[in-house]
């Protein structure tokens, strides 16, 4: 017989006003100040103050970086390393989609891995020896469902290449999958991001690790999504709650199981042309 196996976030939250559990989680483990990840239209637009005023009314400190791009570069990762240290925080929080969360990924597992600060040498399935920094995850998109995954993607630009790194010891310790952090999102984004986690479903189901724990939780997936996405672009609170539970959901089966040539192939679209991620599933999922 087989083994399976399965890595999943120790703690996940959903739901409407699921951000407010943030101040307790923080003060149950008398953490001091917060390295906040977000991209910068982000806090621009007030999306990323939806927590950072939650961190300022309980008196919790923190420093944010927003050093992030759409496809996030060595450079990026590096930088966010840099920052960190000179912070003096002590736990991270990621706001965004997978931006945000890859570059904070990539940070928390290089600040407690230094030997790795050349990013390049975690491609794959590196064997670094401790875990992320402690990782709160918060997603704004319905799509990558990275809060939930041992994966991240880079953006090598010099070689103008996209690697992947799997490591169980950079999953974020909590998600909190909160859908109105996602009303905000414009249609081409929900439709967009919506695509990248059909995607993860039906390449999640037909990859050759599939099992049967995975494919209960990506057959959901695509059910979730071909009910909610519609309402979601038309940004229905209702959709946005399913599409934020749909991404969690297959995210936690393709994290375990893989993905197939569709996303090989939109890597590359978006190494090359910076393709925006899910628009590149969209175009390599039917043919």
């Amino acid at each position: 017989m087989s083994v399976n196996r399965f890595v999943l976030n120790g703690m996940s939250f959903h739901g409407h006003g699921a951000i407010s559990e943030i101040p307790g989680i923080v003060a149950s483990r008398g953490f001091k100040k917060a390295f906040v990840a977000s991209d910068p239209d982000l806090v621009k637009f007030g999306v990323t103050a939806k927590v950072t005023d939650l961190l300022e009314k309980n008196g919790i400190a923190f420093e944010l970086y927003t050093d992030i791009k759409p496809n996030p570069t060595i450079e990026n990762v590096q930088h966010g390393v840099d920052a960190y240290r000179a912070s003096g925080a002590d736990f991270m929080i990621t706001i965004g989609g997978g931006s945000s969360m890859d570059t904070g990924k990539g940070i928390g597992i290089i600040v407690n891995n230094p030997e790795y600060y050349d990013v390049r040498s975690l491609e794959g399935v590196a064997p670094t020896k401790h875990r992320t920094v402690f990782t709160i995850a918060v997603p704004t998109t319905g799509g990558t469902g990275a809060e939930s995954t041992i994966n991240y993607v880079i953006t090598d630009v010099e070689k103008k290449r996209k690697f992947v790194c799997v490591d169980p010891n950079d999953i974020p310790d909590v998600a909190v999958v909160d859908p109105d952090m996602m009303s905000s999102m414009p249609k081409g984004l929900t439709a967009s991001t919506g695509m990248d986690a059909l995607t993860h479903a039906i390449e999640g189901y037909t990859t050759k690790a599939a099992w049967a724990l995975a494919d209960c939780l990506d057959l959901e997936a695509i059910k979730l999504i071909a009910k909610n996405l519609r309402k979601a672009v038309q940004n229905d609170p209702d959709g946005r709650e399913g599409m934020a539970l749909a991404q969690y959901v297959t995210a936690m089966a393709y994290s375990n199981v893989g993905l197939g040539i569709a996303h090989s192939m939109a890597h590359t679209l978006g190494a090359v042309y910076d393709t925006p991620h899910g628009v590149a599933c969209a175009m390599m999922l039917p043919s």
